[in-house]
């Protein structure tokens, strides 16, 4: 680690729990399996504990260390670098999808004559400051207005229950199991998996004996919220309607008559996203600071920022090529980094501490 800073696991669950909420409220894979969405969601949900719980173990096998850290302990140092730098790249990459899908969001469903970039920007540096300021404080935010997104998003459940048809669930597996067992990959990888960057962050925690049950309570916090959201959405909506709008959970709230609630979606979505981006950033300015041994990442904050800005701006034409990249490229894309890399480490780190052991 590069610096002495240290949060405490309450801190943790929180990032945790924002980092995955992320985008994934306004924008969820398990759409795809219609009427059996929260099937999908719910299978993709449970291999999520199987993933975060290989790269918490992989936390504690390496104590003190971040994943590039261990990618140079486990590959030798230059094999593990040329690794290290690719995820480099996928965290810098994911900061910037997610901040085309805040930007596209806001400039579609409230700031219709906001230019996409000046939304962008606008939120890039706020960010900005955030990281200027660093880990600590980072997450002290996160303590704060995570739990403000929790309570929004559970009232508006509660709200639009009036709203909820039970019909809207049947016919059962109509287009088969295969296709609920492909859709339910894509809420795997999407955002189950992306809590790979939170082993830059894992190191971090004050009680590493901790880190497995914060990762463990945390997962299954936020995937029930997640899981009411996706139930909300298809009953009240229908799998027909679902499917075909864009922001259904923008649709689904616009109907609590008496009230206008949109806003508190859009608050969600600054404070989840945010968290999500600021920390694939973080993890990003840590892993470049690790692979070229220096003492401080404030200077690279402005230039990684502005990468990710620009990677907002030119990874999509338009707003259907969001949709359709994140359902159909993104799940094999993405392999690598959250399955294969980590899955190998995780045996080699396990075969070598057996041999520690032994040696001892």
């Amino acid at each position: 680690m590069i610096s002495n800073e240290k949060i405490s696991p309450v801190q943790l669950s929180f990032v945790i729990m924002g980092f995955i909420f992320g985008s994934s409220a306004i924008i969820t894979p398990a759409v795809a399996a219609c009427q059996d969405s929260w099937l999908a969601y719910i299978f993709g949900w449970a291999g999520g504990y199987i993933l975060i719980g290989m790269y918490a173990y992989i936390s504690i096998l390496n104590p003190s260390k971040t994943f590039i850290e261990i990618l140079r302990d486990t590959f030798g140092k230059y094999i593990g670098s040329v690794i290290g730098i690719f995820y480099i790249w996928y965290f810098i990459h994911l900061a910037g999808l997610v901040f085309r899908n805040l930007g596209e969001f806001m400039v579609t469903s409230i700031y219709t004559e906001t230019p996409l970039i000046f939304i962008i920007i606008s939120i890039a540096l706020v960010l900005t400051y955030s990281l200027k300021k660093g880990l600590e404080v980072i997450v002290r935010v996160g303590e704060i207005t995570v739990p403000v997104m929790l309570i929004l998003v559970l009232s508006i459940f509660l709200l639009v229950m009036g709203h909820y048809e039970v019909k809207n669930l049947l016919p059962f597996l109509e287009y088969g199991f295969f296709r609920v067992l492909k859709v339910s990959f894509s809420v795997l990888t999407f955002p189950f998996g992306e809590t790979v960057v939170l082993l830059m962050i894992f190191p971090y925690l004050k009680k590493q004996k901790d880190l497995l049950k914060v990762s463990y309570i945390s997962l299954t916090v936020i995937g029930f919220i997640l899981l009411s959201v996706v139930m909300s959405n298809l009953m009240v909506l229908g799998a027909d309607m679902l499917n075909r709008d864009l922001f259904p959970s923008h649709v689904t709230i616009s109907l609590i008559p008496g009230i206008a609630v949109e806003p508190f979606i859009s608050v969600n979505l600054l404070i989840a996203g945010s968290m999500k981006i600021v920390m694939c950033l973080y993890a990003s300015l840590i892993g470049i600071t690790q692979l070229f041994d220096l003492d401080d990442y404030k200077p690279f904050v402005i230039p990684v920022v502005a990468i990710a800005v620009v990677i907002s701006i030119w990874v999509y034409d338009n707003l259907p090529d969001m949709v359709r990249w994140a359902g159909e490229v993104y799940p094999y894309y993405v392999i690598p980094f959250q399955i294969i890399i980590p899955a190998l480490v995780l045996v080699i780190s396990i075969v070598k501490n057996r041999r520690q052991r032994t040696d001892y």
